[in-house]
């Protein structure tokens, strides 16, 4: 059994290395290229602030593994829900970053409360963002969502921890993923946000590179 442990963790370790190398790649093809200043600047935050972190952690978590003998399924589980929030958090830090430093043709962002978002501090950001997720329009469903993501996680946690790394590192660079609800009333969430335009960069300074 033991010998199962080492391949998962082992295999875990690699797929969430493989995933931030992909990423990493995907970023240095954009700078070599220089056609996406954009891109360039909000892949290389959701890296610094996503990725690199995600895997981190993925990386401990999966190696952890092969240095117990009954880890049981369900310690990978609870580490997996236990790191729920975690990335939530760094997605939402990486999306203050990038909304401080990005400018839009139909901006500025707005939240729901008609807040300029690129206004507000990271914790603020961060204490709007779980109150618009937990009221509103069918905050019931909402809750019960969340609830099965966590059993997901809690079942199925080596493809729920690999895929919410590569997912996040994604959906935090855009408002209207980072920051949309299915509270907010839409037909879709984030739908408030997608009229916003094209982006731009606003503070060169402020490219990760």
């Amino acid at each position: 059994m033991h010998t199962w442990w080492v391949v998962l963790g082992l295999g875990g370790a690699g797929a969430a290395l493989g995933i931030l190398l992909v990423q990493v790649l995907f970023w240095q093809r954009l700078r070599r290229l220089g056609q996406d200043p954009v891109g360039i600047f909000t892949q290389g935050v959701a890296l610094r602030w996503v990725g690199l972190p995600l895997a981190a952690l993925h990386v401990v978590l999966f190696l952890l593994l092969t240095r117990l003998d009954q880890p049981g399924w369900w310690l990978g589980g609870v580490a997996t829900v236990l790191s729920v929030p975690v990335r939530r958090l760094l997605s939402l830090k990486a999306i203050s970053v990038i909304i401080h430093g990005l400018g839009y043709e139909r901006g500025p962002v707005l939240d729901r409360d008609g807040a300029q978002v690129d206004q507000q501090s990271f914790g603020r950001l961060a204490r709007t963002w779980y109150r618009h997720e937990y009221t509103g329009r069918g905050v019931g469903d909402v809750v019960a969502i969340k609830i099965l993501g966590l059993l997901v996680h809690l079942l199925f946690w080596p493809l729920a921890a690999l895929g919410a790394q590569a997912s996040h590192v994604l959906m935090c660079q855009d408002p209207a993923d980072a920051l949309g609800h299915s509270t907010d009333g839409h037909e879709r969430p984030g739908d408030g946000f997608r009229a916003l335009g094209t982006p731009y960069v606003r503070f060169a300074a402020r490219d990760p590179r």
